[in-house]
C-alpha cells in the first residue's frame, strides 16, 4: 500500500520550481555552494581523497562526470561519491538540518548535468539551487521525523542517513523526475541509507559517509528515472521502514510522519545551516566558541590553566569525548579532549593544527590531563545548536565561565565575507588565482547562469 507521506513528499518534489523560493533562501544557497567548493576542492588533495579516486579508477571504465581536480570521469553515483568525499574529507563542510548539506547535495546535482546534456537540455543554475534546497528540506525533514534518536541513541551517523534523502531529491529534482518515478526513487534511497559511527576511532571510514550518501541517492534516482521500481511506503512501514527501523522498532513508534510535509513552502530549514570555521565535528564547536569567547575578556595564558571543565548532554558524550588515545588525524579531529587542548595551545582548529606530529604531541597530551568532561543530564536530547557550558579554573583560583554555541546564532554570526574568506584560505595553491575569483563571481551570479557546465569546467583539472 502505497504511504501518503510517502506520496506528498514526493509530489512536493517533482512540484516545487526555482520561482517560489524566497530571496533570502536563494541568496543563503549561493552561499552554501561556494563554501561547498572551498572544502570540497581543498578534500581534494588529501590522502583518502587520493585513494578513493585511484580505488574508483580501478573498478569501473571512464564515465560522463567529472571528478574535481582531477584529469577523471566516471559515472554519475561514483562521481557524486568522489566529490562528497572530498567535501567531508576534512570536517569543514556545513552543518544544520539534515547533515552535511553541500557535500551531498551540490555532488548530487552536479552529476545529473551530463544525462540531461544527453537528452539535449541543460542544467541551469537556477535549476541547481532550486534541487539544492530541496535535497535540504527534505533531509531535514526525514530528521524531524525519527528524532535525535539515528544519530544519539543506535550508533549511527544521522547525515549519512538523512544526507541520502537530500542526495536523491536534489538529483531527481535535477533530472526532472515525475511524482511516480520519486516514490521509487525515495524508496531506493531508504534502502540503501547506513552510517555506522564506530568510524570515527580511526581509519579514513569517517571521510566516505557523505560520499557513500550521494552514490546511494544518485544511484537512486537514476534507477527510477530508467523505470526499476521499489515499494511506494518506505516512510511508512511499521517493519523494515525506513523510520521504524530505525528508531529500534519501538512500540508505541517514537517518529512523527507528520514532520515529513510539515510546513513545507513555509518554512524553510536551509537557511538554518551553519558554515564551520573550525575542522572538527559540530558537537565540538560550541565548546570552543567558549574558549574563544572568555579569552576575548582576557588572556589566559595554557600555562594558567589548572583544568578545563567541559559538560555535555549524553548522546555528545558518547559522540565526541571518548578518553584520548593518539591514532589517526580522523580520529584527532573528531574527539573533544584533543580540539579543546589545541584551541587552548594555538587559539585555532583549522587545517594547520592537525598533523602527525601534533595529534601525538606531549604538550597537546599535557594538557588533555587538564581537560573534564562529565555528563550534565539536563542537556540529554539536545542538539549542538542550543549549546554547552564550559569552566576554566585558572592557577590562582579563578573561575570563569560561559556557555558556548557553534557560530550562525543572531549573536555570533558567520558573515558572507567570513565564507568569502575561509574559500579563498582553503584554495590558495590549488586552483589559479583567476580560477578561485571566477567561482567567486560565479557563486554570486549562480541563480542567472543558464547552464551549470561553466562551473563545472571550472571544477576539471
Amino acid at each position: 500500500m502505497e504511504g501518503p507521506q510517502t506520496r506528498q513528499l514526493a509530489e512536493h518534489i517533482a512540484g516545487s520550481k526555482f520561482s517560489d523560493l524566497p530571496k533570502s533562501v536563494v541568496q543563503f544557497a549561493k552561499l552554501l555552494v561556494l563554501d561547498t567548493l572551498g572544502v570540497g576542492i581543498y578534500g581534494t588533495t588529501l590522502p583518502w581523497s587520493e585513494r578513493l579516486r585511484a580505488t574508483a579508477q580501478a573498478m569501473e571504465a571512464p564515465g560522463d562526470v567529472a571528478v574535481w581536480c582531477a584529469p577523471l570521469a566516471l559515472s554519475a553515483p561514483t562521481a557524486a561519491m568522489v566529490n562528497a568525499t572530498a567535501v567531508h574529507a576534512f570536517e569543514l563542510d556545513d552543518v544544520g538540518p539534515g547533515g552535511h548539506n553541500g557535500s551531498v547535495t551540490l555532488s548530487s546535482a552536479l552529476a545529473m548535468a551530463p544525462h540531461l546534456a544527453k537528452q539535449g537540455r541543460k542544467l541551469s543554475g537556477a535549476d541547481l539551487i532550486n534541487a539544492i534546497v530541496l535535497g535540504v528540506e527534505t533531509a531535514a525533514r526525514v530528521g524531524n521525523c525519527v528524532g535525535r534518536v539515528p544519530h544519539e541513541g543506535l550508533g549511527f551517523h544521522g547525515p549519512g542517513l538523512f544526507g541520502t534523502f537530500a542526495s536523491v531529491a536534489s538529483a531527481s529534482s535535477a533530472l526532472g523526475l515525475s511524482a511516480d518515478q520519486l516514490v521509487h526513487a525515495l524508496g531506493h534511497a531508504g534502502q540503501q541509507a547506513a552510517s555506522l559511527m564506530f568510524t570515527h576511532h580511526g581509519g579514513m571510514g569517517k571521510r566516505l559517509l557523505a560520499g557513500q550518501a550521494a552514490r546511494a541517492g544518485t544511484f537512486a534516482a537514476l534507477l527510477a528515472q530508467n523505470g526499476f521500481t521499489n515499494a511506494p511506503n518506505v516512510f511508512e512501514a511499521e517493519y523494515g521502514g525506513f523510520c521504524a527501523a530505525h528508531t529500534g522498532n519501538q512500540r508505541p513508534a517514537t517518529y512523527d510522519l507528520d514532520q515529513i510535509t510539515l510546513d513545507w513552502g513555509r518554512n524553510y530549514h536551509t537557511e538554518k545551516i551553519r558554515f564551520k570555521m573550525w575542522a572538527t565535528r559540530a558537537p565540538n564547536h560550541g565548546s570552543l566558541e567558549a574558549i574563544r569567547h572568555l579569552r576575548k575578556g582576557r588572556p589566559i595564558p595554557v600555562e594558567q590553566v589548572k583544568q578545563l571543565r567541559i559538560r555535555l548532554g549524553k548522546g555528545y558524550l558518547q559522540n565526541v569525548a571518548w578518553a584520548y588515545t593518539p591514532t589517526t588525524i580522523t580520529s584527532a579531529q573528531l574527539n573533544l579532549y584533543f580540539v579543546a587542548a589545541i584551541m587552548l595551545l594555538e587559539n585555532d582548529v583549522f587545517t594547520g593544527q592537525f598533523t602527525e606530529q601534533k595529534i601525538r604531541d606531549p604538550k597537546v597530551l599535557d594538557v588533555i590531563k587538564r581537560i573534564s568532561i562529565t555528563r550534565d543530564a539536563a542537556l540529554d536530547g539536545k542538539g549542538y545548536v542550543e549549546g554547552n557550558p564550559v569552566e576554566i579554573e585558572l592557577t590562582d583560583g579563578t573561575v570563569l565561565s560561559a556557555w558556548g554555541k557553534a557560530r550562525g546564532d543572531a549573536d555570533n554570526p558567520v558573515h558572507m565575507n567570513d565564507v568569502v574568506e575561509k574559500f579563498y584560505k582553503l584554495v590558495a595553491g590549488r586552483i589559479a588565482p583567476d580560477k578561485q575569483k571566477k567561482m567567486v563571481e560565479l557563486c554570486e551570479q549562480l541563480d542567472t547562469i543558464p547552464d551549470v557546465s561553466v562551473l563545472i569546467d571550472l571544477l576539471r583539472t
